[in-house]
């Protein structure tokens, strides 16, 4: 299971329809605070959480999640518009696994899911 995590419902809504189609289990959350709840709650293979939400950002997500004994070795990738090195630097340094930046490449992360196996 894939939960995606981002506050850009359209957005977060075609990487929901992508993954259903191409044979993943996903749910998706609008916030962080829903995010982490929801991971809680339901224990994904994986998550996908943008970085530029309002409120709780992408990298307090990923720091949580590290801190939290039963869901600390969830594989995370960082979705973000920002792709200098030093926003892909502070993303693996908060906890995410991979960065992904938009447009998604929807191959890519595809792949990336695979490697993981989180369907």
């Amino acid at each position: 299971m894939v939960l995606i995590i981002d506050d850009n419902k359209d957005l977060a809504g075609i990487i929901y329809e992508y993954l259903n189609m191409v044979g993943y289990e996903a749910i998706v959350a609008f916030s962080g605070e829903e995010g982490i709840a929801k991971a809680k709650e339901q224990k994904p293979e994986a998550i996908l959480c943008d970085i530029g939400m309002a409120g709780m950002k992408g990298y307090d997500v990923a720091e949580y999640i590290r801190r939290d004994t039963e869901l600390k070795d969830v594989y995370m990738v960082a979705i973000s518009g920002y792709s200098s090195q030093d926003d892909v630097e502070r993303s693996l340094k908060a906890g995410f696994n991979k960065y992904l930046s938009k447009p998604i490449n929807f191959d890519y992360l595809k792949k990336v899911l695979g490697d993981v196996g989180a369907n």
